[in-house]
């Protein structure tokens, strides 16, 4: 835990290492382990930001067990996305975040609280 999943329609040349990239990222701005963060990167070409396919973006979805700064951590992988994966506008990088209470979030057969 966390967990962060990266849905994009702009091409992605390495996705495993772009995967690797992120979570070492997310583990940093939200101060977790890193051996707790799971990431999955989907591309889909059929996404479409603006009404058009042709718009290439993002769509995160980013849950944790609390949150340092929203702020910065919307920030940070803004940046990193419009890096990554060569995205020019960032209005296409629609992030939600989602503090789960620990009670509700579970690895290795238990939940965290």
């Amino acid at each position: 835990m966390p967990f962060l999943t990266v849905y994009t329609n702009a091409e992605i040349k390495d996705s495993a290492k772009l995967s690797e990239k992120a979570a070492e990222l997310t583990a940093d701005i939200l101060g977790k382990p890193i051996s707790f963060v799971v990431t999955n990167v989907v591309y889909n070409p059929n996404m479409s930001f603006g009404g058009k396919n042709t718009n290439k973006g993002a769509l995160v979805e980013l849950l944790s067990i609390g949150f340092r700064d929203k702020d910065m951590v919307v920030e940070a992988l803004t940046n990193f996305l419009e890096a990554e994966l060569n995205i020019t506008d960032t209005n296409n990088i629609n992030i939600s975040l989602n503090n789960a209470p620990a009670s509700q979030v579970a690895s290795n057969g238990r939940t965290f609280g």
